[in-house]
């Protein structure tokens, strides 16, 4: 689901799909989406590698190149020794500093990187696709009944406290379904090494 299906459906469940009078912007929805997107990265990001060369006599590495990046997992340098041989490593920035000094040759690096979900492609897998519709719908009840504190609306005073139950709902449930993925997560990558 790219980002206007997705939207799309974020509307839907919001039931804000009268184009003529939208209750929340595309950006304030984008935004909604886009902060789910990031706190499902936090949980489940994506696995990369690349080999990045590195300086002979530095212990430093660039990975500037390494565009959505929310953490390290591992540096492996030299690459292919028998057992492997894995750096102790610091981050500062965009720079690696490994506990040996490099010869020249590639680091293997092994990081997580945040999901991208923009007009014409989404990382996020179709099966969790409704996490972020929770998510990015709580958000939005949530930011409502605050936008309706103050404002007279058709439903009266009780606009406001039902936009917040009903959001806190969405983001109680989305929470408990991040914990559920992310105790998933943790207990494979516990077994499957």
């Amino acid at each position: 689901m790219d980002l206007t299906a997705m939207t799309a459906r974020v509307r839907e469940d919001v039931q804000d799909e009268d184009e003529a009078n939208y209750r929340w912007t595309d950006d304030q929805v984008e935004g909604a989406i886009e902060r789910a997107v990031r706190e499902f990265s936090i949980v489940a990001p994506i696995q990369q590698q690349d080999d990045i060369a590195t300086v002979d006599s530095s212990r430093d590495i660039d990975i500037s190149s390494l565009s959505g990046l929310i953490r390290m997992e591992s540096i492996e340098f030299p690459i292919g020794e028998n057992p492997s041989h894995y750096q102790k490593f610091r981050i500062w920035q965009d720079t690696i500093q490994m506990s040996d000094e490099g010869d020249g040759g590639d680091a293997r690096v092994k990081w997580y990187k945040e999901h991208t979900l923009d007009a014409e492609t989404s990382t996020i897998p179709t099966q969790f696709e409704e996490i972020i519709v929770l998510g990015a719908t709580g958000y939005l009840a949530t930011s409502a009944s605050v936008y309706t504190v103050d404002k007279a609306t058709i439903a009266g005073k009780w606009a406001t406290i039902n936009f917040l139950k009903w959001g806190k709902e969405r983001l109680e449930r989305y929470e408990k379904k991040l914990k559920a993925l992310k105790s998933r997560i943790i207990s494979k990558e516990f077994y499957t090494d």
